[in-house]
């Protein structure tokens, strides 16, 4: 299988060395002017370019992470903002790079979709390629906006969804002026990209660094369950784990790899690295102790997810989805697993919604594990936000599901620096889980900006 992988690997690079070839002769967004399929395939393949990224400020900003003050002392004026949620988090003249990753991806998506309007497919073979590489584009483009509209639209915080979205780019034109869309117009964009994308995707990518079928069935459970449209979320978890519901047994991986998984393992859906600053393996960058805490001693993800950094009570987290350093921020079977549970739940499925559970947790703990029973009502639903919190640690996922548990009475929690000396706050529903859209983005296309 390693040899496999390593083959897959050296072959999507090529593509991706191709792509960055094309792209720097043309430097210049606006003279990137693809004139062949293989030209379009190479801007969605561009993983040096981005294409493959997530924003890091969801992460920065949540209760997973505690960094240490020699650690903070080499963060710059952004990151210690968002770290402490200070109400301004970026200096002037400064740009937010986490809103460039994903307007880079829906742009380069943007340039794929005008170029194929303006092409002339030469029989059906190459109408059917345009297909699929419209499905790919449309993919990314939602990605994109879906993490913008998570990040910095007031999902959450308003007026449901009437409230602030972003702006919606539907054209390469960087001339085009956009108005922020609402909430609900926003989710309406992303989800018709990707219902076009689940439509006209092959079943399975190759390499899991392409749009597929597979993923944008994981996407659109992500999405709904987002929105709080359950039955919907339900239905496209369902069919994802249809695709492919594959879990890694953890009773059966090796426990002395520095890093616990393989680069495209088994539940890797969709390869996506949280975009990496070089602080992310410091020592003094270590896991919530509390969180650490949750684990018990039959969890086998205490093991594959933690190293000590040699100080007491402090870990590190090597648990990557990615096979190395980079934190996973893509798409994976475990949580589409746990979207399945949660959507269940919203809907009345109790049972379907522990049975879930369960085979989650069969995959993660040691021999002997007794599947939990007699869970219903609130109970469960705390259970089910317990788990997602302990598998998708570090994956830029628990700053969103903070957002839309804190609308639950239940479930809102009050999030502090208590491990460090400036012993910050956030709570509930607090206007610091929007982010603030650039002021460079304000000067060259005005719009409302976010109130803090």
């Amino acid at each position: 299988m390693k040899n496999s992988i390593k083959i897959a690997f050296l072959f999507i690079m090529s593509i991706l060395v191709a792509c960055d070839e094309f792209l720097d002769e043309k430097p210049d967004l606006n003279l990137v002017v693809p004139a062949s399929l293989d030209d379009f395939q190479g801007l969605l393949d561009a993983y040096l370019r981005g294409m493959n990224s997530y924003p890091t400020n969801g992460l920065i900003s949540s209760d997973e992470v505690v960094i240490g003050p020699g650690t903070l002392s080499r963060l710059n004026f952004n990151f210690n903002a968002l770290y402490f949620w200070e109400e301004e988090t970026s200096l002037p003249g400064e740009q937010d790079f986490h809103w460039l990753i994903s307007y880079t991806k829906i742009m380069y998506a943007n340039v794929v979709l005008d170029g194929l309007e303006e092409y002339q497919p030469a029989n059906a073979g190459e109408e059917q390629r345009m297909l699929n590489l419209e499905a790919q584009a449309k993919f990314y483009r939602a990605q994109g906006h879906y993490e913008l509209l998570m990040h910095y639209g007031q999902v959450g915080i308003g007026a449901g969804e009437e409230a602030l979205g972003i702006p919606l780019r539907k054209t390469s034109d960087i001339n085009v002026k956009n108005q922020r869309a609402s909430v609900g117009e926003s989710f309406d964009f992303i989800l018709e990209d990707l219902l076009f994308a689940v439509d006209h995707l092959e079943m399975k990518a190759e390499i899991p660094m392409r749009p597929s079928k597979w993923a944008a069935e994981a996407m659109l459970g992500r999405v709904y369950l987002n929105r709080g449209d359950y039955p919907n979320s339900l239905q496209h978890s369902s069919n994802a784990l249809g695709i492919d519901d594959t879990l890694m047994d953890y009773k059966d991986l090796d426990t002395s790899l520095p890093y616990s998984f393989e680069v495209f393992n088994p539940e890797v859906i969709f390869h996506q690295e949280i975009s990496f600053v070089g602080f992310e393996f410091d020592q003094g960058f270590i896991v919530n102790p509390d969180l650490v805490a949750s684990y018990d001693s039959m969890d086998l993800r205490k093991t594959f997810f933690f190293r000590s950094n040699g100080i007491e009570d402090e870990v590190n987290f090597r648990g990557n989805y990615t096979g190395d350093f980079y934190h996973f921020g893509g798409l994976a079977t475990d949580e589409v697993w746990l979207n399945f549970a949660e959507a269940a739940y919203r809907v009345g499925q109790e049972e379907t919604a522990l049975d879930a559970i369960n085979v989650l947790l069969e995959h993660r703990m040691v021999a002997g594990f007794e599947p939990i029973s007699g869970l219903s009502g609130v109970d469960l639903l705390q259970r089910i936000v317990l788990e997602r919190q302990k598998e998708l640690v570090f994956r830029g996922i628990r700053w969103i599901d903070l957002k839309r548990f804190n609308q639950d009475p239940a479930l809102a929690i009050t999030l502090r620096r208590e491990y460090n000396e400036s012993d910050a706050v956030l709570p509930p529903n607090d206007s610091r889980y929007v982010f603030l859209i650039p002021e460079e983005e304000l000067e060259q296309n005005p719009m409302v900006q976010n109130q803090r």
